[in-house]
């Protein structure tokens, strides 16, 4: 093989291994003259290769095996990564027995960092083991592998083998229910007890994948036995239920604590929103094909006829509630328009469940831009509802990605946070505001929002040069759809100004301060990991009660506190008020 060259220019020197899905090479590659990973995919596994290409482009990590290119050569396909002398951390525990704690803790810092990244983008691996991580002789590891590797959104399957490997699949995976997150937490914490016990979480493997599989469905743990500073850390990532795992980001803390080594950098654009970052991971999930719940069982010659390609139009004038028809969901209760609360860029249901005043879901549709460009776009006439699955059994959102680039985005949640089937109530919301768009465009609001609201503001134009001067340099202003909601960031300080509306009267939780006639409310939030000052606007009555407007305005920082922030935040909202309409 010393002599074949892929795609004209990889050089084949070395097979090194077999990753995943496919046979790895070391080559070289002749234009650059550097040493490089080549991986070919098996027969019928080439989707696979491509999904690690386009994962693996969108991430760049010191602790993931960098992906440079994808080519074809022939029959095959072929995935250029960056060549690291080492060896695989399985291959290391078969050679040297059971590591250390402090080695192993070392380790366990890099891979939850390089989680961390993923997660920050809406990854999810989805099969880290000791096989899929790379350690060299400095000790540098790496996660490789994103073979099976998913933007946040992942199919249903009816078993842990479609979706990882048994020795190290969570709990819940091996129920058959989604890989998120916190999947890949209890997968870091597998891997890292096979390190420094020498066995799977789940028994040794010899007994089979099937037995393993139950033993982690029933949660049949091995004791830990050689662990010792490591043995608290492992029970946290262990812990059967995903919403007692700690996040990668605190994995990455908490086991630095035992390596004495300080937590890698993460590397991400710094944003910290409570809309944002889960409109992002819907971008993120809806980029790539898979994961699909459901499609809409339109026939390609009546689906695509009328079905236009600019879905939404002018955002400032698109109506969401057009796409929201309350009666889809009268079989579960008595359900009601929403449309005056919260963003000016959705639209929702009331349902109430039951005679219990406080018995009522709240499914909300958002229209929405991605966090990152579309790779792929729907055809007119194709849109599909997908799933993005959730870090809680309280929570459930869907997906619609959309021709001209927006997409929708549809959640719920029980207004006293009781237990509900909330999948059942936002299923057919989304499907039917797919199915509109599938046959027709996005019709305009009844009226235009009234001068002197804020839903005929414009964020980014309210919050004008005020915001560089908190964020200590110059900040592009960064819109969300239709400008009510806009973000300035600059290092390690962001902005955000957001419009929002309520029930009033206007609940007022935190520290009032004087802005002339008007007044501010300033207090630590720690959804957002920000100080927030809130300013009420204007009342007025939406849906037959009264409700009231304010503008949000949140100051956060990577280095500092929250509370540090709200001189800040304080400061922001004394310029901004008298920028606002007269009451």
């Amino acid at each position: 093989m010393g002599d074949r060259l892929i795609a004209g220019r990889y050089r084949l020197e070395e097979r090194i291994g077999a990753g995943g899905m496919g046979v790895v090479w070391r080559a070289t590659d002749q234009d650059l003259g550097r040493t490089v990973a080549l991986k070919r995919s098996q027969a019928g596994d080439s989707g696979q290769i491509r999904r690690e290409a386009r994962i693996g482009a969108g991430l760049h990590h010191p602790n993931v095996v960098t992906v440079f290119d994808a080519v074809i050569d022939g029959d095959d396909r072929w995935l250029v990564m960056e060549y690291l002398p080492s060896r695989s951390l399985a291959d290391i525990i078969d050679a040297e027995g059971p590591l250390s704690p402090g080695k192993v803790a070392k380790i366990g810092v890099q891979l939850a960092a390089a989680l961390a990244a993923m997660h920050d983008k809406g990854m999810v691996h989805r099969d880290l083991k000791p096989g899929n991580v790379l350690v060299a002789e400095d000790g540098t590891a790496k996660l490789t592998d994103l073979g099976i590797a998913q933007w946040a959104e992942v199919t249903r399957t009816g078993g842990g083998l479609d979706v990882g490997t048994p020795g190290y699949v969570a709990p819940e995976m091996a129920e058959g229910h989604q890989a998120g997150a916190a999947a890949d937490v209890f997968s870091l914490g597998a891997t890292l007890f096979a390190a420094v016990e020498g066995t799977s979480v789940w028994g040794d493997a010899s007994a089979g994948p099937f037995v393993q599989l139950r033993r982690a469905s029933s949660y049949t743990l091995e004791p830990i036995r050689r662990a010792g500073p490591l043995a608290s850390v492992l029970t946290e990532l262990l812990r059967r239920k995903p919403a007692g795992r700690p996040d990668a980001v605190r994995a990455a803390e908490v086991l630095s604590e035992v390596a004495d080594v300080e937590v890698p950098a993460r590397s991400r654009r710094f944003r910290v929103t409570r809309r944002a970052v889960a409109i992002g991971a819907v971008a993120m999930v809806l980029v790539l094909a898979g994961g699909l719940v459901y499609a809409l069982n339109r026939p390609a010659s009546t689906a695509t006829a009328t079905a236009p390609a600019d879905s939404v139009g002018d955002p400032r004038t698109a109506d969401p509630c057009a796409l929201v028809d309350p009666s889809v969901l009268k079989q579960f209760g008595t359900p009601q328009l929403n449309s005056a609360t919260g963003d000016y860029n959705g639209c929702g249901v009331f349902l109430r469940l039951s005679p219990d005043e406080g018995d009522v879901v709240d499914v909300r549709l958002e229209l929405t831009i991605p966090g990152t460009p579309m790779l792929e776009k729907p055809a007119p006439g194709r849109l599909r509802v997908r799933e993005w699955p959730s870090d809680t059994e309280e929570k459930c959102q869907r997906g619609v990605e959309l021709p001209d680039g927006n997409q929708l985005w549809v959640h719920s949640r029980h207004l006293r946070n009781w237990h509900a089937h909330l999948c059942d109530y936002v299923d057919p919301v989304a499907a039917h505001a797919a199915e509109v768009l599938n046959r027709e465009p996005l019709k305009r609001r009844p009226a235009p929002f009234a001068a002197g609201t804020l839903g005929s503001l414009d964020a980014c134009v309210l919050g004008g040069d005020l915001p560089q001067a908190i964020v200590g340099g110059p900040a592009t202003p960064d819109p969300v759809f239709g400008n009510w909601e806009c973000y300035w960031n600059h290092r390690e300080t962001e902005v955000t100004i957001r419009f929002e509306r309520e029930w009033a009267p206007f609940r007022d939780d935190g520290r009032r301060v004087a802005l002339g006639s008007r007044e501010a409310f300033v207090e630590v939030s720690s959804e957002w990991k920000a100080c927030q000052a809130e300013i009420p606007h204007r009342t007025f009555t939406g849906d037959g009660r009264a409700m009231i407007e304010t503008v949000e305005i949140y100051v956060a920082s990577k280095v500092k506190q929250p509370e540090e922030m709200c001189p800040a935040a304080e400061r922001l909202a004394g310029g901004i008020a008298p920028r606002l309409p007269p009451l």
